[in-house]
């Protein structure tokens, strides 16, 4: 396909996108529909292609040589990981059949019980573990590396509050009333201000990128128009 045809493919699909901006209108509601459905169609199917061409080719090369191995466990158990993992995809297939829906229920259950255990072990090693032995560590000339220092100690801060903050404490008091203390309170407010402040940049650097993309894309149409 030449470049000349490339760019003009580009140039309809940035109008069929910006033609959300015109609300529901007649025909034109459905050229923004159409963009969307032909996007997710092509990632899904460039998704499928690399799965297949970088995952799961090289892998079946890999398990029909007796002198490679994909794990430290050997070639059979990588044999067994392949047929397992082909065997949980066929059976995700089985959803729309209501009697099998079990199935398919228990392989998501096993799925996001791996997927949440495995966040959480890569949050302890890799951000919070990390962050208790940079606080330990005291630097030999602290004016030097002060900033390093402050800002492990903010990182930590936020970390700590924010864990914190969407714990729910209560502390029985002499009259056996439940009331939160004073100190808890402190740290939780302390981290609610971590939280919207990270919330904020979050958002912030969103709509910078969502604006960079739409300048570029204006910039490219003003450029095509002329």
């Amino acid at each position: 396909m030449s470049e000349s045809a490339i760019t003009l493919i580009s140039f309809v699909a940035t109008l069929m996108v910006f033609s959300y901006l015109l609300g529901d209108l007649p025909l034109v509601s459905s050229l923004y529909r159409t963009a969307v459905y032909i996007f997710i169609g092509m990632s899904a199917a460039f998704t499928l292609v690399a799965t297949y061409e970088g995952v799961i080719l090289p892998y079946l090369a890999d398990i029909q040589d007796a002198n490679t191995s994909w794990t430290a466990l050997g070639n059979q158990a990588d044999v067994t990981i392949f047929v397992t993992a082909l065997l949980f995809g066929l059976l995700l297939l089985l959803k729309p059949i209501a009697s099998l829906s079990w199935l398919t229920n228990s392989i998501l259950a096993v799925l996001i019980v791996v997927g949440a255990a495995t966040a959480v072990v890569g949050a302890l090693t890799g951000t919070l573990f990390p962050l208790l032995h940079a606080i330990t560590v005291v630097p030999e000339d602290i004016t030097a590396d002060f900033t390093a220092l402050v800002n492990t100690v903010l990182i930590f801060l936020g970390t700590m509050s924010g864990l914190f903050y969407f714990q729910f404490q209560l502390r029985q008091g002499d009259d056996d009333s439940a009331g939160r203390s004073r100190v808890g309170y402190a740290v939780r407010s302390l981290g609610k201000i971590f939280v919207v402040t990270t919330l904020g940049a979050i958002y912030a650097t969103t709509m910078l990128s969502m604006l960079t993309i739409f300048v570029e894309r204006v910039g490219f149409l003003m450029r095509f128009g002329v």
